[in-house]
């Protein structure tokens, strides 16, 4: 396995996740266990597969619970952060990479990947490739959906007029993103392709960061930074990395939000095993 050393791994592991109460009143989100293991500790686990060493861990409601279970991981480089005040996933970010706010460079690239959804080696390689190969600066994880209730929980992005969306899998070309809404109204919905909370980024989206205001829900979003990035000429790139088309109804086998999601993602991760089993 080749540790690719020159990129960390991000996990924003802070919120309450008020939605999955009232179990998240016990535990949060990231400890949450899929196929008998916490989920970020699949996610850790994952991209120690894909090769990567380095991992940022924001962490804030029940941070002890978290800290624990992150302190029996082993080979691996580990920093935790805290986030006091939830104010949204653009402001966790700038406080992991306010250590990185002296460098010139932008050499440093970051995935970045929430504590709710769970992707293996090929997906988070799939992405890199896509990244090495186009020289973006930022790659988005896409799925695709006709269903237009995912918009109420997913970015969505605008596919660039010219792009052949028959490589929307291909880690050559990928899909070039011109624009992004988060959590659009159904009238703002700009295509099929809806943004997943797993990221790459080099360090140019540090200042972009800082221009993100509070949105109307409240929060400092990461989708705005993208906005800002595309708006300033940044080179944005997405690639779907869910195979089949996603519906409001399976999409909680990839991203948890509510109780029943839990179920979905065991469902997947049975389904998994079994493939595996007769391979």
């Amino acid at each position: 396995m080749k540790l690719r050393n020159n990129a960390y791994v991000i996990i924003l592991a802070a919120g309450k996740a008020t939605r999955l109460r009232p179990l998240s009143d016990q535990i949060p989100k990231p400890l949450i266990k899929i196929n008998g293991i916490p989920m970020i500790t699949h996610i850790v686990s994952n991209f120690k597969q894909a090769g990567y060493s380095k991992f940022i861990i924001l962490v804030g409601y029940k941070q002890e619970l978290i800290r624990a279970e992150l302190l029996k991981i082993q080979d691996i480089e580990l920093q935790i952060i805290e986030q006091v005040k939830q104010v949204g996933s653009a402001d966790a970010l700038m406080l992991c990479l306010n250590q990185f706010s002296d460098f010139k460079s932008s050499v440093l690239k970051f995935f970045v990947t929430a504590a709710d959804i769970i992707f293996f080696k090929k997906e988070i390689n799939l992405m890199y490739s896509l990244y090495c190969n186009s020289k973006a600066d930022i790659i988005l994880s896409l799925m695709k959906s006709k269903d237009k209730d995912i918009a109420l929980g997913h970015g969505n992005v605008k596919v660039f007029k010219n792009s052949d969306l028959i490589q929307d899998s291909d880690s050559n070309r990928g899909l070039d993103i011109v624009d992004i809404v988060e959590k659009p109204r159904r009238d703002q919905i700009l295509s099929d392709y809806y943004s997943l909370p797993l990221y790459i980024f080099n360090q140019t989206i540090i200042k972009n960061l800082k221009g993100v205001d509070i949105s109307i829900r409240g929060e400092k979003e990461i989708q705005e930074a993208i906005k800002i990035s595309i708006q300033n000429g940044y080179r944005v790139k997405g690639i779907k990395i869910i195979d089949s088309d996603v519906t409001s109804e399976n999409v909680g086998r990839y991203h948890i939000t509510f109780l029943s999601d839990i179920e979905k993602m065991n469902e997947r991760f049975r389904e998994l095993k079994e493939k595996r089993k007769f391979k």
